[in-house]
C-alpha cells in the first residue's frame, strides 16, 4: 500500500471508530455490552421495556447479579438481572455490613457530578460580604417559586445564611399549575434592573414592577431542579449532593453544612 494510500485507510478508520462511539454514547451503550453477553441481554429487554429512553449509567451492581442504570436525564436508579426478566424500580440497595445504602451514595455521586457543571448565570446569587470559616465554597442551590408561601418563610432565613458567610443560589422556579401568574412574575424578576431587590420584594409578598421582558431561564432552571431529584419549592441542594425540601432555618442549614451556628441562631430552632 502506498504512503497515500495509508493516510487514506487511517483517515477512514478514525472516521469509523468516532461513529462507532458516537453511535454507543448516544444510545447509551456502555463497555459492558461489548464483553458480557448476560449485560447485552439485560439491556436489550430494558430498552424494550422502554422504548425510546435512553439508557445511562449503565454498570454491575455492587450487589453480584445485578445491573444498575438511570434513564434519560432521570436520577431514578433502576436494578435488572441479567435475563432482563426481573427489574427493580427506585430500589434501595443496602450495604449491611457497613451500613451504607449504595444506591444514595450513587445517588449522591451523580448529583455532585452536576453541581459541578451548573451554570450559575442562570441563578440571582447572593454573596456574601465575607466568607464564614467552614463555609463551602460553592454556593448552596435554592429553588424558589415567588408566590410559594413557604418560600417566603423560607427566604429572611436564606439572608441570614448569607449574612452569617454562606452563598446562596437562588433559582427561578415558578409552579404554574398551583400559582397562576407565577411564570410572569418569575420573568419580571430575572428581567430586573435590579434581580436581587425585585426577588427579595416578591418573596416579601409585595408586587414586582412590570419590566421590559427579556430571555429567562425558566424552562432550564424546571429542568435542572428535575435533575436533581426536584421536589416540592422551596428546594435546597447542598454542595455535597443532599437535599431538602421545605423551610428549614439558617442554623439547621449551617448545621447540615458542618458548620457551627451562632448562638442566637440556636435558640430560634
Amino acid at each position: 500500500m502506498t504512503r497515500q494510500g495509508r493516510e487514506k485507510f487511517g483517515v477512514v478508520a478514525m472516521l469509523l471508530c468516532g461513529l462507532l462511539w458516537a453511535l454507543f454514547e448516544t444510545k447509551g451503550f456502555a463497555h459492558p455490552d461489548l464483553v458480557d453477553p448476560q449485560s447485552s441481554a439485560a439491556r436489550s429487554a430494558v430498552m424494550k421495556a422502554f422504548p425510546g429512553a435512553i439508557i445511562r449509567d449503565w454498570q454491575p451492581a455492587p450487589m453480584p447479579g445485578l445491573y444498575m442504570f438511570t434513564l434519560n436525564k432521570d436520577e431514578r436508579i433502576f436494578f435488572v438481572d441479567p435475563s432482563g426478566q426481573y427489574l427493580l424500580a427506585q430500589a434501595a440497595l443496602f450495604d449491611i455490613k457497613s451500613q451504607k445504602n449504595l444506591t444514595q451514595d450513587f445517588i449522591l455521586g451523580k448529583r455532585r457530578e452536576l453541581l459541578d457543571t451548573v451554570p450559575l448565570d442562570h441563578a440571582i446569587v447572593y454573596t456574601p460580604t465575607e466568607m464564614a470559616a467552614g463555609a463551602p465554597k460553592k454556593p448552596l442551590l435554592v429553588f424558589d417559586d415567588p408566590d410559594c408561601p413557604f418560600c417566603r418563610e423560607l427566604h429572611p432565613e436564606v439572608k441570614q445564611l448569607v449574612a452569617s458567610g454562606v452563598p446562596v443560589a437562588v433559582f427561578l422556579h415558578p409552579v404554574e399549575r398551583i400559582h397562576k401568574g407565577a411564570t410572569q412574575k418569575s420573568v419580571n424578576i430575572w428581567c430586573a434592573q435590579d434581580r436581587v431587590e425585585a426577588l427579595d420584594l416578591a418573596l416579601a409578598g409585595k408586587a414586582v414592577p412590570d419590566t421590559k421582558q427579556c430571555e429567562a431561564p425558566i424552562e432550564a432552571n424546571l429542568a435542572l431542579a428535575r435533575q436533581l431529584g426536584g421536589g416540592p419549592t422551596p428546594y435546597i441542594v447542598l454542595p455535597d449532593g443532599r437535599t431538602v425540601a421545605g423551610k428549614k432555618s439558617a442554623g439547621e442549614l449551617m448545621s447540615m453544612l458542618g458548620m457551627a451556628p451562632s448562638m442566637a441562631q440556636q435558640l430560634t430552632q
